[in-house]
């Protein structure tokens, strides 16, 4: 028992860091009397651990799967079956539900035939409101569904607002997948720093320095509510920031609930001791799968922002978005590289310093419908970099991950990837080629440059240049900057109705300490901008 209590603790430590997923904001749920509340609480035994592992160490051998981190139970609590009702003092209500998975390191949940009203809202958090989830609008849901990122610990609360103009509006909430996380999280100090294997590289070192822009187009995703696999923000010839991303097709599982999770990348070359920070999207939209190429095009649709003077919904710019090039010739690179998140990991790069063979070695129906390589630097990949893009020596994607037997067991095994050539336009139907998503107005071109879509008019920094600590805070925090503002340098601190609350102006410092006074607890947005250039980054105030 002593030995289980610590280990927990130390999960709960490595997600002490700020994760964003929804608007921010701050539930109704009062922990400091959560003894005088009275919540329907519902409780999952644990699964047979047993039998989980040794089907995944099946599954991860062929690293033909998501990486499974989870068992799902599948529910169907909703807001008329389950939970608890309160009224509050807007005039409007809350319905709280309390959700234990037994011996789960993490939980995560996914919902349909889910409707929120303007103003109202949903959060999915900790009892101990540590790790909190939203807030989720209407612009977060798609065809009904959103589903979570991974809450640590064993108990999450689901609180959903209603309003008090929407107390007689259409209102619908069903939990449908209640997931059990029992690896990854568990495995966090031995495992997820580096849950992958220890040849993997950390995108942050310095061979990764040619290929910044790559590594920011790379991310996460969770697909089927319980497996990790990685996919590539990916441009079209429009340039107009329509986020596609491209992975395999063996992660597919219905969109409409998968979790993009962005950013999750070590700051040194070393792993870090606890979770670095990350910020997520969730939902997408099928575009185009195809087999015999294992290729899958999903769209983004939760959580976007209109870019200035455009109808066009895009992933925000403080999320560091690279919307990765091509080359759909099928021309044999020189070299590549691949960035990914082998096992659930953080970040991580892999080179082959030699060219690629075209190969069929995944039992394609196709001949040469793979590119093989064989990874050097002592670098590998491994289950969850599933998807993951491959760029050839001029940083475009040329095909995306299917298997292989590589691993820093066996680094001389060859991996094999889609190859994007095949899967542009073999097929005439448009939901199973690239070319109609990635070239809609069939210019011919057989190379596409990558390029970083901006929300505002202003050139961006990388929000690497600037750092906020503590974060989560108080209302005190200080912002260090990588270098020196020579010019007159706005800072200010904005709530998430766009009401400035601080502001200032400095010049040639690279420390900056901020006390924002009688501010509520929730989500702001910090901007530090000049004539030239802009840098955005979200700060969480907690009391």
């Amino acid at each position: 028992m002593k030995k289980t209590l610590y280990f927990l603790s130390i999960v709960l430590l490595s997600f002490a860091s700020y994760a964003q997923q929804g608007d921010g904001g701050e539930p109704f749920y009062d922990n400091s009397k959560s003894a005088s509340i009275v919540m329907d609480a519902r409780s999952f035994s644990q699964p047979d651990i047993s039998v989980l592992q040794a089907e995944d160490i099946l599954s991860d051998a062929r690293k033909d799967s998501p990486w499974r981190f989870g068992f799902n139970n599948y529910t169907d609590f909703n807001l008329n079956n389950s939970g608890t009702w309160t009224d509050i003092a807007n005039g409007g209500k809350v319905w709280q539900l309390s959700l234990t998975c037994e011996n789960a390191l993490t939980v995560n949940l996914t919902f349909e035939n889910l409707e929120i009203p303007e103003g109202n809202e949903l959060y999915v958090f900790n009892p101990e409101k540590t790790f909190i989830l939203g807030k989720f609008t209407k612009k977060h849901v798609y065809d009904g569904q959103l589903g979570t990122e991974l809450v640590p610990g064993e108990t999450v609360v689901v609180e959903y607002y209603v309003a008090p103009q929407n107390l007689s509006a259409k209102k619908s909430l069903k939990i449908s997948t209640l997931t059990h996380g029992y690896r990854t999280a568990a495995e966090f100090q031995a495992k997820a720093f580096g849950s992958s294997g220890s040849c993997n590289m950390n995108s942050i070192c310095p061979d990764g320095d040619p290929i910044r822009d790559e590594i920011k187009s790379t991310i996460m995703l969770v697909s089927g509510s319980n497996g990790f696999c990685t996919g590539a923000v990916i441009n079209n010839t429009e340039n107009n920031g329509i986020p596609y991303v491209l992975t395999a097709n063996h992660c597919y599982s219905t969109p409409a609930s998968w979790i993009f999770r962005f950013k999750w990348a070590s700051a040194t070359c070393n792993n870090p001791g606890s979770s670095p920070s990350f910020m997520s999207l969730s939902g997408a939209v099928l575009r185009a799968r195809r087999t015999p190429s294992d290729m899958c095009l999903v769209e983004i649709t939760g959580g976007l922002e209109t870019q200035a003077g455009s109808s066009i919904a895009t992933i925000p710019s403080y999320y560091g978005a690279f919307f990765a090039g091509w080359d759909n010739s099928g021309t044999i690179p020189t070299t590549t590289h691949c960035v990914h998140h082998p096992s659930g990991d953080i970040k991580k790069i892999s080179f082959d310093d030699n060219p690629a063979v075209s190969a069929n070695g995944m039992g394609s129906s196709e001949p040469n419908s793979q590119w093989e390589v064989i990874w050097d630097r002592n670098t590998t990949t491994e289950p969850g970099s599933s998807g993951s893009p491959l760029f050839d020596q001029n940083g475009r994607i040329v095909g995306q991950l299917w298997g292989g037997g590589a691993s820093c067991f066996n680094l001389s095994s060859p991996d094999y990837y889609g190859r994007l050539s095949v899967s542009w336009d073999t097929d005439a139907a448009i939901s199973s080629q690239l070319k109609h998503w990635l070239d809609p107005n069939d210019t011919g071109v057989d190379t596409l440059d990558g390029v970083t879509i901006h929300n505002v008019g202003l050139e961006e920094l990388d929000a690497a240049s600037i750092n906020v600590y503590p974060n989560p805070n108080n209302g005190s925090f200080t912002v260090s900057m990588d270098e020196v503002f020579t010019t007159d340098v706005t800072v200010t601190v904005r709530d998430l109705s766009g009401r400035i609350i601080y502001q200032e102006i400095v010049a040639n410092q690279t420390e900056l300490s901020i006390q924002l006074t009688d501010v509520t607890n929730g989500v702001y947005l910090l901007e530090l901008s000049n004539e030239q250039a802009r840098v955005a980054s979200r700060i969480v105030v907690r009391r």
